[in-house]
């Protein structure tokens, strides 16, 4: 414990001598005649009569300690740095071609992707994630939010071929990075990641097109992942752009893989913690009952105990 105005306690010596005092001075006695008597002295109620007379002492120790401002550290607290990592997800047509294994049932790469990215929220819980679904266009369908679960409750909404081709057709992964690459930019605290899950060649990353992409990115601190949901060879100029951001671009052509990939990327960007100073915080706990105790003693006490005034 410690006081945040420490100068107050030199106050403390005043009920200190007000005390002494009362407990040295000589008072004014007076004899009383009593025929043939032999009057004690008192002294276990002279103890209680002085004890009584130091109370307001007592109370005004406890002012000046209150004056002074108690104080305590409690320990640090830890907090993670925060990451905003925003989902970009192709929901063209051929996101639901099939995925992995079909025995159980048909499952799309729409579906292995998005179970994917349910496990990876639960890696990566304390962090900021959204969701951007794209073909031609994008939309931001989740924006940035601690809340995950509007992430989950999304997938009925955005399976492929919900909206016309005349709309959605096509996959412009470019456009779709500068996207998210601007919501993110709108967050001024914490990481900026974009994790990118697509089937398809772009047109408008290919070279030299992915040159202002890239240099937007960085000039963001965007850092990209790109997950090519195929057996082809991701495309070069994809490959380029996520490198030059300083992440990496992966193929998973099942949906083990494709967890496999995840977590990987989850190992990859570390979650940073922080360690906050000790926080100062009020201490005047310790000092309220005493304090409540020598006011009631000092009010019982004015109902009579006290040294005869004569």
């Amino acid at each position: 414990m410690s006081f945040l105005y420490p100068q107050w306690l030199a106050l403390l010596a005043i009920p200190v001598i007000l005390a002494f005092w009362e407990w040295v001075r000589p008072g004014q006695p007076l004899v009383l005649p009593f025929d043939h008597g032999t009057g004690g002295r008192g002294r276990i109620l002279n103890f209680f009569v002085l004890c009584a007379n130091c109370l307001p002492a007592g109370l005004l120790t406890i002012a000046i300690i209150f004056l002074a401002h108690p104080i305590t550290y409690q320990p640090p607290e830890i907090e993670r740095q925060l990451s905003n990592i925003q989902i970009v997800l192709d929901t063209s047509g051929s996101m639901r071609e099939k995925h992995g294994d079909q025995t159980k049932a048909k499952h799309s790469r729409f579906d292995s992707a998005m179970e994917s990215v349910e496990s990876f929220l639960g890696y990566r819980k304390g962090d900021a994630f959204g969701l951007t679904i794209f073909s031609r266009n994008f939309i931001h369908w989740v924006p940035l939010t601690l809340d995950t679960q509007a992430i989950v409750m999304s997938r009925p909404f955005i399976e492929p071929n919900v909206l016309p081709d005349e709309f959605w057709g096509g996959t412009f992964i470019g456009n779709a990075l500068l996207g998210a690459a601007e919501h993110l930019a709108a967050r001024p605290v914490g990481d900026r990641m974009i994790i990118l899950l697509t089937d398809g060649e772009s047109s408008d990353i290919k070279s030299p097109k992915d040159v202002p992409i890239i240099a937007d990115l960085k000039a963001k601190g965007v850092l990209v992942y790109a997950v090519f949901l195929t057996t082809d060879a991701v495309d070069q100029g994809l490959i380029g752009i996520c490198r030059s951001t300083g992440g990496e671009a992966f193929n998973a052509v099942t949906p083990e893989a494709l967890q496999a990939v995840f977590k990987h990327i989850d190992e990859m960007k570390k979650v940073v913690v922080l360690e906050k100073k000790p926080r100062a915080a009020d201490y005047y706990d310790p000092f309220f009952v005493p304090a409540l105790a020598l006011l009631a003693a000092a009010v019982f006490a004015l109902f009579g105990l006290r040294f005869n005034p004569w």
